[in-house]
C-alpha cells in the first residue's frame, strides 16, 4: 500500500500555466528506500530549455502545493511512466508543451495515475479518494502533488495494481484501440507486429487473445526470443528470420502493426495477407518526418493492402468522456480479474532525499532515450 502524508497547503499559488503551442509478468523493482520517510515538501522533475539529452535537462525541485480554485482539485500522483512522448517533449520535438511549471521550469510527464485529495467547491464530477488518469496532455505527472482542472481528469474505479493502471492512457488504451478500431478481427485471424518487447506490443498480444486472434511478434536480431516480455506471443521471430515462409505459410495475417517504420515496416507489410491492413503508429527507427519506406507494386495492386496511420489521441477524441470512463471501468475490471496482466517493466521508487536517487532517474532516462534500446523495458516512477 502506498503511504501518504498530509502536508499544509499554503495560500500562495506557485504553479503557472504556460501556453500550449498550436501547429508480465516479471517486474524488477529499482528500490531506493528513504531512511527518514518522504520529504514534507512536494517534489517534481522539471526542465528548462529543450535539450537533446533528456537526462541533462531534467532535475528535481521542491515546491509548495497550491490550494485548488473552485473548479480544480488537489491530487497526489501515485505512479507515472517514462514514455517516448515525454522524451520528445523534453527535447522539443513534440507539438504539445507542458501546461504547468514550477520556479519557471516546465514539469515533465504526460501519463500516470493520481488520487484526489481535495476538491474546489464547484467540482461535482470528482470527490476525495477518487482515482484519476489524465484526460488532457501536458499535466506534468512527474511530481508528487498537483492542482489541476477537474475537467482534465478521467475518473477510474479503484484498482489494486496502481502501477498497471498508470499505463492506462499511454499504453493500455492505445493497444486496445489498435485491436478494436483499425480493422475487423475474427477468431483465427493473425496479427504480425514489430518491436515485440515493447509495452504496447505486449498488451496487443493480450487483447488479441481475448478475441481469439493470434500474434506474431518480431524482434531485432540482437534480442533474446525467450525474454519474459515475449512469452505470450504465439510466434516470435527475429527480423532476419522473416523470410521464414514455412512458419508463416497458410496463416491469415490480416493486420500488421508497425512502430519502427523504414525497412522494418516494408518487410512487415510484405507478410500481410491479401486485403489485409497495415498500421503505422510510431517511428522508433528515427529519421523524423522525412523518413520513408519502400513499397512495391504488388502490395498496393495485387495484394490490395490498406495502409493506415494511428494516433491514440484521435481514437480517444472520437469517444465521449462517459464512453472513456466506461471503457476504463471495463479495463480495470480485466486488471483486477487477472485477464489483463502487467507488462515487463522496471519500477523506480520515488525517494529524492536519498543520495544517488537523481542519478538513478538520469540512468533510466538515458536507457529510455537510447536509440539502440528499441523495445527495451519501460521504467515507471512510483511515488
Amino acid at each position: 500500500m502506498i503511504g501518504r502524508r498530509e502536508i499544509p497547503v499554503p495560500e500562495l499559488r506557485t504553479e503557472s500555466l504556460i501556453s500550449e503551442i498550436k501547429p508480465e509478468f516479471w517486474v524488477q523493482e529499482l528500490v531506493v528506500r528513504p531512511h527518514s520517510g518522504r520529504s514534507k515538501m512536494p517534489s517534481a522533475l522539471v526542465f528548462g530549455k529543450p535539450d537533446g539529452k533528456v537526462s541533462e535537462a531534467i532535475h528535481i525541485v521542491e515546491y509548495a502545493a497550491a490550494r485548488p480554485n473552485s473548479d480544480e482539485v488537489l491530487v497526489e500522483w501515485l505512479a507515472a511512466p517514462i514514455s517516448p512522448i515525454d522524451l520528445m517533449v523534453v527535447v522539443g520535438k513534440y507539438p504539445v508543451k507542458p501546461k504547468y511549471s514550477v520556479h519557471g521550469e516546465a514539469i515533465a510527464g504526460f501519463d500516470g495515475i493520481a488520487r484526489v485529495l481535495t476538491c474546489g467547491d464547484q467540482v461535482e464530477s470528482l470527490k476525495p479518494g477518487d482515482l484519476v488518469v489524465p484526460n488532457a496532455l501536458g499535466l506534468g505527472t512527474w511530481r508528487t502533488r498537483a492542482v489541476l482542472n477537474a475537467k482534465d481528469l478521467l475518473r477510474i474505479p479503484t484498482v489494486a495494481d496502481v502501477v498497471m493502471a498508470a499505463l492506462l492512457k499511454g499504453a493500455i488504451l492505445p493497444a486496445y484501440f489498435l485491436i478494436e478500431d483499425m480493422r475487423s478481427l475474427r477468431p483465427g485471424d493473425w496479427i504480425i507486429q514489430n518491436a515485440g518487447t515493447g509495452v504496447i506490443s505486449q498488451l496487443v498480444v493480450q487483447f488479441a487473445h481475448l478475441r481469439g486472434v493470434k500474434v506474431i511478434s518480431v524482434v531485432r536480431d540482437r534480442q533474446d526470443v525467450h525474454l519474459p516480455a515475449l512469452q505470450n506471443a504465439d510466434i516470435v521471430l527475429r527480423e532476419p528470420e522473416l523470410p521464414a515462409t514455412d512458419v508463416l505459410h497458410g496463416k491469415r495475417i490480416v493486420l500488421g502493426l508497425d512502430s519502427v517504420f523504414g525497412t522494418a515496416a516494408a518487410k512487415l507489410a510484405s507478410y500481410i495477407s491479401n486485403h489485409g491492413t497495415f498500421v503505422n503508429y510510431g517511428q522508433l527507427s528515427g529519421g523524423g518526418p522525412s523518413a520513408s519506406m519502400t513499397l512495391d507494386h504488388r502490395l498496393l495492386f495485387f495484394d490490395r493492402l490498406t495502409f493506415r496511420s494511428f494516433r491514440g489521441t484521435e481514437q480517444t477524441a472520437s469517444r465521449s468522456k462517459e464512453e472513456l470512463e466506461d471503457l476504463c471501468a471495463w479495463l480495470t475490471h480485466l486488471i483486477d480479474e487477472g485477464m489483463l496482466t502487467r507488462p515487463e517493466i522496471d519500477v523506480l521508487e520515488w525517494a529524492p532525499q536519498v543520495e544517488g536517487f537523481e542519478r538513478r532517474v538520469h540512468d533510466a532516462l538515458d536507457r529510455a532515450q537510447d536509440s539502440a534500446a528499441v523495445g527495451s523495458r519501460k521504467t515507471l516512477l512510483k511515488f
